[in-house]
């Protein structure tokens, strides 16, 4: 893939009386964007892979200064904004979410800026893995500048743009290193920029006459001893790649460091020579690279960060309405049953009331089941007074016994007792080997309503157990 590293151009100094991006304009601003494009950049894979096919794409980089859009195409863009233009901070920021966010930064920005916060853009940088969530790194940029930056950019010919602050592609320098100082000379000033943590740095602008060397310059005293390095393509650009290697895993500090807003659109500006130019490129040489560009787009964590998020809002509302489908159903079953037994109650003659009182034995967790067996035993005792057939008498209950012994065989059967209302019956020890679960399953799949009476004994009773444990 391709990769174009471009640096934007300082903001004016104030004594250059320019407060508009008209005013900037005039100073020529949009023609000094400087920019690097290397050509089949390796982001992963093997170390030593990395290091030989980024140093041949440094080899054949193309190099130049001038309007965005006129800037060649690539896969990938890194602008990088000079420090001394955005002011990093850390302070503790309440957790909100993006649009809350916004609307909170400029009470917390107050004390840090001379000038109204109005004329400032604030932005709250990604959270840095393993650091207090309250802990948040703060980028403040002049508001008109930024816009004006922004507007520039989206003229680049290039499917992903990414904006940080220069000082974060300076290394961090470990215990007993010394610190690495960056600068660059801007006409009568040199720039110096160094980076103080995974999301900090600071710029200064140290004014000295052409002719005077850097290391003339009296530093602070915290850095005296540190490395000088002066920000040249031949480091700059192994640097910026070195970031992106860094940087190019969701578990990383700065993988999702974007300074660009939500709002940034690319493209939708109509391109000069310059940019139709690179368009007749892009058309001839880069389509494939772009292919591979929306193939690993696909892989980036991001791009599913949001949908995964709605998969799991969609997984707890379906569990949520799982769980109350089957509360409204277990509170239904319980007011039906309760329908039932007071209804049966009120149907019972005073005989049978009188013999489910004495009745000691039935449990106070099955009373329920009590009162619709003794109601079903009225009902069966005054449809034989009467001369109907039910189901409790034996040629019915025989003919489900039947059905029942068609799945175990004909000779299953050792012992029958019929009482009069069901049926007790025994297997022959050599079936003793069936599981009650199995034979209890088997019937209730039959819709017959079987109870264990014993060691491989059963009782069947009528009308598919009206009021039994099934």
């Amino acid at each position: 893939m391709s990769l174009l590293i471009i640096r934007c151009p300082l903001k004016p100094f104030v004594g250059t009386q320019a407060h508009s991006p008209s005013d900037w304009q005039d100073l020529s601003c949009a023609e000094q964007f400087e920019w690097c494009l290397l050509d089949d950049v390796v982001n992963t894979g093997d170390v030593a892979e990395i290091n030989t096919g980024n140093e041949l794409a440094l080899a054949n980089a193309q190099f130049g200064m001038g309007t965005p859009e006129s800037i060649l195409y690539a896969d990938e863009a890194l602008v990088l904004l000079p420090t001394l233009d955005v002011r990093l901070i850390e302070a503790k920021v309440p957790l909100a979410n993006a649009k809350k966010l916004q609307q909170i930064l400029p009470n917390l920005i107050e004390d840090y800026v001379l000038t109204g916060v109005d004329a400032i853009a604030a932005q709250a940088l990604p959270p840095v893995p393993g650091n207090p969530a309250l802990q948040r790194t703060l980028a403040l940029i002049d508001r008109s500048w930024f816009n004006w930056l922004t507007k520039q950019l989206e003229r680049l010919l290039a499917p992903k743009v990414r904006l940080i602050p220069e000082c974060l592609i300076l290394g961090l320098a470990n215990d007993g290193e010394s610190s690495l100082l960056a600068y660059q000379r801007v006409e009568d000033s040199i720039v110096f920029t160094q980076r103080t943590g995974l999301q900090l740095g600071f710029s200064w602008v140290e004014h000295a006459a052409q002719g005077i060397a850097v290391d003339e310059i009296v530093l602070p005293q915290a850095l005296v001893g540190a490395s000088l390095k002066e920000i040249t393509w031949d480091w700059l650009a192994p640097a910026a790649q070195a970031y992106l290697q860094i940087n190019h895993h969701s578990r990383a500090p700065n993988f999702a460091l974007n300074l660009l807003p939500r709002h940034f659109k690319r493209g939708n500006h109509s391109a000069g020579k310059g940019g139709l130019a690179s368009i007749k490129e892009m058309l001839l040489g880069k389509s494939k690279a772009s292919v591979q560009t929306a193939g690993l787009a696909w892989a980036d964590p991001l791009v599913w960060r949001q949908p995964f998020n709605w998969l799991r809002y969609f997984a707890i509302c379906l569990v949520l309405g799982y769980g109350v489908y089957v509360s409204f159903m277990l509170v239904s079953h319980w007011r039906w049953g309760k329908q039932m037994e007071l209804l049966a109650v009120q149907s019972l003659s005073p005989a049978a009331v009188a013999a489910l009182n004495q009745a000691k034995t039935a449990k106070s967790s099955n009373s329920s089941n009590a009162i619709l067996s003794a109601f079903t035993k009225q009902v069966t005792v005054e449809q034989r007074r009467r001369g109907n057939v039910v189901d409790a008498d034996f040629a019915a209950m025989a003919a489900k016994l039947q059905q029942l012994k068609a799945v175990y065989g004909p000779e299953v059967l050792q012992k029958l007792e019929y009482d009069g209302y069901s049926i007790t019956f025994e297997f022959k020890p050599s079936v003793a080997k069936i599981e009650a679960k199995e034979v209890l399953k088997r019937a209730r799949s039959l819709g017959m309503a079987l109870k264990s009476a014993g060691p491989n004994q059963y009782r069947l009773e009528p009308y598919s157990g009206l009021g039994g444990d099934l």
